[in-house]
């Protein structure tokens, strides 16, 4: 067929610049689905002729004109990266016809100069119709999950074709070839019966039932071929299928093609060899491609949207078993660490060590009322997300729904779709607070183990004030807590800075898997203090808990006792607050309290 090329000259002569990166995304998607590194995207107008796409074994590109495959007038900013799913989904039939040809990059690894030399004109035409859907039956095997979208293009590409290498004028070989091309696509599983059944009794009308039973036994055999470098074996079927359908012509009284013809148009003269248009029955079986073609496309829309369905459920239920062991490993940590006495144990690694315990002092009392002044002031809504179905926009357009409406009305079933859905968000007051505190107690934090001592018990006592719940581990070299959930800190105990790396990853576990501070309800928020100089390690950990927080709405307080320039690093594209620290005691826990405040609101 036309849209697998043979030759090294491509169709367009220039890729239009705005068209690049839609290429270079569409060469890597071609690579993942055929399995190969060395494919070439080749996009823009007029690429890939009058069919979506085409593939050019010479030169490994893939060629997508981009008119056909997105529509006239699309713009590169309006597909967005094909890559991603979603997209797909929003561009089936450009999908289709990508993955169509990554399928021949793939399977149609076979000599085929050589296998024209072998075979009559006739014969290597049957081969090449019969390798459309040997490839798609092997493409639905291995990614049954792209099964729709060969079904939304498949049609498109054999009237493209149609339109460029017409077929036979040779009712019955045109019958034949039309069957190789389009039922046969039915059993490899990227095409429907409902799609291809007016086709299918007009071909069978052609052909007779006996005749086309015997091209489906080849078409299946064929399909069943799994050695794709060679194909030799497959000549006799080729052989086969010509005398197959050479008897049924002749039994049919058509004129048979001759051996070296290259096959007729549809406008060339018709059977009976007196000139002429096409056939009344070839003019009904191209009406009935193009009706088929409509089905195929209609249908399709229903099956990717089952699809798009499936693996979003697939995805979410996935996501859900990463969360539940998650929240297991965390809450097993946290059991680790909560689950001693405070401060360092004497088998743990860290070198920190307690060397002072007393009493708060006044302004330390007063301290603690402020930050609970400004906790209980902290305007935090949890949010509340409900999905609605209308019969009108906006919204998402959920097809299957529109689809199935339609169905329903055609069957006297007189009911209102609602093809829309959309997610409507609403604020509802949770008074709820947790605050987690995590302390670094590498060496570069040795000045700020006074105020965090003053920073724990004001914590500790503010939150007590407004009903919280908080909590505070140290990290370096080890994890230990300082304030357990639900304790309330009786004196201020003040802590050595003296280890040599920071554990930030079994500290956040810790905290949520003893506060649930990603999946909890409520006002939630995360403190920490560090110099955010880290190991590349805990680097990688610190930014991904950060970046969840985020999405979980959990507010981010960084205080950092230098410039802060590494924790704004870690924290660049969150919503955290920053901080740099101070020398008074008092202010810093003052501070702390009043940025939570203000990390809780924004939260919301």
């Amino acid at each position: 067929m036309t849209h697998i090329k043979y030759d090294k000259q491509t169709r367009a002569e220039v890729t239009p610049v705005e068209w690049l990166n839609v290429g270079a995304q569409i060469g890597q998607l071609a690579n993942i689905w055929a399995n190969r590194g060395d494919l070439i995207g080749y996009v823009g107008p007029g690429a890939g002729g009058m069919a979506p796409a085409c593939y050019t074994p010479a030169t490994a590109e893939v060629e997508v004109n981009v008119d056909v495959a997105f529509g006239k007038g699309t713009a590169p900013a309006d597909i967005g990266d094909i890559r991603i799913r979603e997209n797909q989904f929003l561009w089936p039939k450009a999908t289709g016809a990508v993955f169509h040809e990554a399928l021949h990059a793939r399977f149609s690894n076979w000599n085929i100069g050589q296998a024209s030399q072998d075979l009559t004109p006739q014969e290597f035409r049957a081969l090449l119709f019969l390798e459309e859907s040997r490839i798609e039956a092997h493409g639905t095997d291995i990614m049954p999950e792209n099964a729709g979208f060969l079904r939304a293009c498949a049609l498109e590409i054999v009237l493209a074709d149609l339109q460029e290498e017409p077929l036979s004028n040779s009712d019955t070989h045109a019958a034949a070839a039309l069957a190789a091309l389009t039922l046969a696509r039915v059993d490899a599983g990227s095409l429907e019966h409902e799609d291809v059944e007016g086709l299918s009794a007009a071909i069978e009308d052609k052909l007779g039932a006996d005749t086309l039973a015997k091209l489906r036994e080849l078409w299946l055999a064929v399909q069943n071929h799994d050695n794709h470098s060679d194909v030799t074996s497959l000549y006799d079927i080729s052989r086969e299928w010509v005398r197959v359908v050479s008897a049924q012509a002749e039994a049919n009284g058509d004129v048979p093609e001759e051996q070296g013809q290259e096959g007729g148009g549809l406008s060339t003269p018709n059977p009976s060899g007196t000139g002429g248009e096409s056939s009344e029955f070839m003019k009904d079986l191209i009406e009935a491609l193009n009706e088929a073609a409509g089905n195929a496309t209609i249908g399709s829309f229903e099956q990717l949207e089952d699809q798009r369905t499936a693996e979003e459920w697939k995805n979410i239920a996935k996501d859900r078993a990463a969360e539940s062991r998650e929240t297991k490993e965390n809450i097993d940590t946290a059991q680790d660490v909560f689950g001693k006495g405070t401060g360092p144990m004497p088998e743990s690694k860290t070198r920190s060590r307690l060397v002072e315990k007393r009493k708060p002092s006044a302004a330390e009392r007063i301290a603690a009322v402020k930050v609970a002044t400004m906790l209980e002031k902290a305007k935090y809504r949890d949010r509340d997300e409900t999905e609605i179905s209308s019969i009108v926009p906006p919204g998402r357009l959920r097809t299957r729904a529109l689809v199935q409406g339609a169905a329903l009305k055609s069957k006297g079933i007189m009911t209102q779709a609602e093809p829309w859905r959309r997610t409507v968000r609403k604020q509802v007051d949770d008074p709820t607070l947790t605050i987690g505190v995590m302390v670094d107690i590498s060496g570069s934090m040795a000045e700020a183990m006074e105020p965090m001592a003053v920073t724990a018990w004001v914590m500790s006592e503010a939150v007590r004030r407004v009903q919280g719940r908080t909590a505070m581990v140290y990290f370096g070299q080890d994890v230990f807590p300082t304030l357990k959930p639900g304790q309330h800190l009786d004196d201020v105990t003040v802590y050595t800075a003296s280890d040599g790396t920071e554990k930030f990853n079994r500290a956040f576990k810790a905290l949520d898997g003893s506060l649930n501070l990603l999946n909890g309800s409520g006002a939630r928020s995360l403190v920490v203090v560090t110099d955010g100089c880290y190991t590349p390690e805990e680097i990688t950990h610190a930014r991904r808990w950060i970046d969840r927080c985020a999405r979980a709405g959990t507010g981010v307080l960084w205080l950092s006792m230098d410039d802060g320039r590494d924790a704004s690093k870690l924290t660049r594209g969150t919503s955290a607050v920053l901080m740099t620290g101070t020398s008074n005691p008092e202010a810093v826990a003052t501070d702390i309290g009043n940025a939570a405040a203000r990390a809780l609101s924004s939260a919301a």
